[in-house]
């Protein structure tokens, strides 16, 4: 039966096999749709994964509206080099982790949570100095070679003295490890490490802008009609294309959710397909998308 389902992804035609009801199950699950922005930054990260050790060490900022996939990248990347427990040494070697930058720049829960990331418990009442000195010694024996801070803009809700303190805080890890670090957030990310002339010297940066009705988004909307698992291929032409841009603008997960929406909506229809009147009409994609807040 498989057979019948050309207009898909392999992987796809399986699952479009499946009841209506697991059909939409599988729609609402976070799944990984591969673009091209998104395999530049995965190229990037790479290349900084296998950059040789030296004593100023390359970094990289992931730069981009809420919503344009930017912690997608990362995930996936970390998915893609997982932890493993290294016979020879008799070690677990991490060589990506992943820290969800603090509300505000707090050094001591900064290091709570980059503990936390290698599941190391977090010692009781300990003072600024412990908690650096006990990362540090973890750190090194993890030997990560990638250190992303997601959510970078909260540097922002600090005072610039807070911000000022903190930024050395970074530069001094990625000097310490000898590790490249990835930042990840919005422009006042961008606009944060700009008041260290030091440190945003290191970094090169990738934006994730939102999309326009271009070649590009052509690709990105036919990669995802060939993962939504419906039994007709989909009538998206240019106009279509427009209006998607229009209706959502530009940001990935507005584009995402806009797409599984109507593609549930067909299966639960019969349609099995999804057509261009169905973002023509303003009031479909509000009662799909609900009014803004």
């Amino acid at each position: 039966m498989t057979d019948e389902f050309e207009h898909l992804f392999p992987a796809s035609r399986t699952i479009a096999a499946l009841s209506a009801e697991e059909r939409i199950r599988r729609i609402r699950a976070d799944r990984w749709i591969n673009y091209p922005r998104a395999e530049q930054a995965l190229a990037k990260l790479e290349a900084l994964l296998a950059f040789p050790q030296r004593a100023r060490m390359p970094n990289l900022l992931i730069v981009g509206a809420s919503g344009m996939g930017k912690t997608m990248i990362v995930e996936k990347f970390a998915r893609d080099h997982p932890s493993h427990f290294d016979k020879a040494t008799g070690r677990m070697h991490m060589p990506v982790i992943v820290v969800q930058m603090v509300a505000g720049p707090d050094e001591a829960r900064f290091y709570k949570r980059l503990l936390a990331a290698i599941g190391a418990p977090e010692p009781p009442r300990a003072t600024l100095s412990v908690l650096e000195s006990l990362t540090l010694r973890l750190l090194s024996e993890i030997r990560p070679g990638l250190l992303v801070i997601d959510e970078v803009h909260s540097l922002q809700a600090g005072t610039v003295r807070e911000q000022t303190r903190f930024l050395n805080l970074l530069r001094f890890l990625g000097n310490e490890l000898r590790i490249p670090l990835v930042c990840v957030g919005t422009q006042q990310a961008r606009n944060a490490l700009r008041t260290d002339d030091q440190l945003v010297r290191r970094f090169e940066a990738v934006a994730l802008p939102p999309w326009q009705n271009d070649e590009d988004f052509g690709g990105l909307i036919g990669s995802l009609q060939r993962t939504l698992p419906l039994r007709r291929p989909s009538e998206i032409g240019d106009r279509m294309l427009k209006r998607l841009v229009e209706v959502t603008g530009g940001i990935s997960a507005h584009v995402f959710s806009l797409m599984g929406m109507l593609a549930i909506a067909a299966i639960e229809s019969g349609e099995e397909r999804i057509l261009a009147t169905d973002v023509a009409d303003t009031r479909n994609v509000l009662a799909l998308l609900g009014e803004p807040v």
